[in-house]
């Protein structure tokens, strides 16, 4: 390409993809991240983020001698700090440190071989789509789309390597309209969306037979279904690299049944060696996101602690709320325009037994600040070094009083509040486009509230599934998920069809309702009847 100028880069980098689902996934991260100087700077920031994680969680596990941090001993904190600690690291740190160590120089290598396609990315936008950076952040999804399409209509012989392998066809008949272009950069997580949709997944923890037994007999043995960021990156490696060859195309041994068997054995081998790896991994990961989200979010509780109480979609959640071939973006809307509904639904069934004793605990954290608050105001001098218990002053118990109380008062419902659960429900489906067959008619039911706050929980209680997954995780790829190996082998089978221009994909995102549901019952987007 020397002698081109930036134009002619472009046009030459987008008529030779060779595949053109991961150009289109590209352009459409692009977009989402707002141009190069967004992105670049956005993920710079991160790589200095975890390197300050590493860096700091090591320097307080194995470079400060805690046992001399005491009055009588040190006055400052470089009395306490390890000389030449590094050298001196026990073999838990050493084991803390050099993993991670590895994986951030892998992080910065992968960052500097992202730029020349973020470089790319800028070219193609700037000089191709006439999008300058200053315009990426105003301009929609929907004119991004057409201007591809016009590109593909003003250069026809373009990404000609991408009908290679007979995963799309001729360069006359590879259409790059909106649906083509959505169904393309969603071909992967199409098949995520209907194995969530059938529910073909089991992603509860093992159990001993009995408690198996006494849930089937209460009728509880299908919940339980918990789905975390690390269960939700172990299932997308050993199903999406599974089913997906390097150049993103579906691999046509899972279109042949004699191949079925072997599948099955293949990817139960799969949930299991993940299992081993993530059983090796976990104290590295618990300790890593431990000490993250404390850094995180430890100012923002501070400032205002009323958000413990605060409420966010489970991971489990969010799949199944999602819609066939509905972009990331749109997706987040949609969803994001749901929490106010859905925090004052939430808020319809208080437990009265929980408010009054919720009300005392604020009645009484009030008074204990207000008292030593109207002390310190009367007498500053005096109070603010008065040690009410040893080496805990007036100040240290205004911030646990105060804390106490906006926890408390974040907790009793407003007393004006209007109870008409039925209606804030419908209207929480409107966004959410979830509601399962039980709940019709039941909308105001005490059992669909509790349902829906399984979905729609407390910020901190998904944040210990988190941490608790890393540790169950291990036990549901050995022996939960393998027990489904059949139905998924089976499942990518039948529910995989040949789309002339764009090669296999998932037939749902087809959205054909001759063969999936009702078309009267089914929603613009996508089949609930699957």
């Amino acid at each position: 390409m020397r002698g081109l100028d930036a134009y002619e880069r472009a046009l030459w980098k987008w008529v030779n993809v060779y595949n053109l689902d991961a150009f289109l996934q590209d352009v459409y991260r692009y977009y989402e991240g707002k141009g190069i100087y967004s992105i670049a700077l956005a993920r710079g920031l991160n790589l200095i983020t975890v390197g300050f994680v590493i860096g700091f969680s090591t320097f307080l596990l194995g470079c400060v001698d805690y046992g001399r941090i005491r009055p009588d001993k040190i006055t400052r904190l470089s009395d306490a700090i390890v000389p030449h600690c590094v050298s001196r690291f026990s073999g838990f740190t050493l084991l803390f440190f050099l993993p991670f160590t590895a994986f951030y120089i892998w992080r910065i290598i992968s960052f500097v071989f992202e730029i020349s396609r973020l470089v790319d990315m800028y070219n193609f936008y700037t000089y191709l789509l006439r999008i300058p950076d200053a315009d990426i952040q105003t301009i929609s999804w929907p004119e991004v789309v057409r201007r591809i399409g016009a590109i593909r209509e003003e250069n026809p012989i373009t990404a000609i390597s991408s009908a290679a392998g007979g995963n799309s066809a001729t360069p006359a008949t590879a259409s790059l309209d909106a649906h083509d272009v959505a169904n393309r950069i969603m071909r992967q997580e199409n098949y995520l969306i209907a194995l969530f949709n059938k529910d073909l997944l089991d992603l509860r923890v093992p159990l001993p037979p009995n408690i198996k037994r006494l849930l089937h007999q209460s009728g509880d043995e299908g919940k339980g279904q918990t789905l975390t960021r690390v269960l939700e990156w172990n299932l997308r490696f050993c199903l999406m690299e599974y089913l997906f060859d390097p150049q993103g195309r579906v691999r046509k041994v899972f279109l042949k049944n004699k191949n079925r068997p072997i599948l099955i054995e293949g990817l139960r081998r799969r949930f299991i060696f993940m299992g081993i790896l993530n059983a090796i991994f976990a104290p590295f990961i618990v300790l890593y996101m431990v000490m993250y989200t404390f850094f995180r979010y430890f100012d923002e509780y501070r400032h205002n602690p009323s958000s413990i109480g605060s409420r966010r979609y489970t991971p489990f959640a969010e799949w199944k709320f999602r819609e066939f071939n509905e972009l990331p973006h749109i997706f987040t809307r949609r969803v994001d325009e749901s929490y106010p509904v859905a925090s004052r639904y939430i808020g319809q069934f208080p437990n009265e037994k929980l408010t009054i004793i919720v009300r005392f605990v604020a009645f009484v954290a009030g008074s204990f600040t207000a008292v030593l608050l109207l002390a310190t105001i009367i007498d500053p001098d005096v109070f603010l070094s008065l040690e009410i218990t040893p080496h805990r002053t007036v100040f240290f118990y205004i911030s646990i009083f105060g804390s106490v109380l906006a926890v408390a008062r974040g907790m009793i419902p407003e007393d004006n509040k209007v109870f008409d659960p039925e209606l804030l429900m419908s209207e929480v489906i409107q966004y959410t486009h979830y509601m399962p067959d039980e709940w019709k008619a039941m909308l105001h039911s005490k059992q669909v509230h509790q349902e829906f706050g399984e979905l729609f929980t407390m910020k901190p209680l998904v944040f210990a599934q988190e941490i608790i997954s890393i540790v169950t995780t291990p036990f549901v790829l050995w022996f939960s998920l393998p027990e489904c190996a059949p139905v998924i082998v089976d499942f990518f089978h039948d529910f995989t069809v040949w789309v002339p221009g764009r090669g296999y994909v998932c037939s749902f995102a087809e959205f054909d309702f001759k063969r999936h549901g009702n078309v009267k019952v089914c929603n613009t987007l996508s089949c609930r009847g699957a």
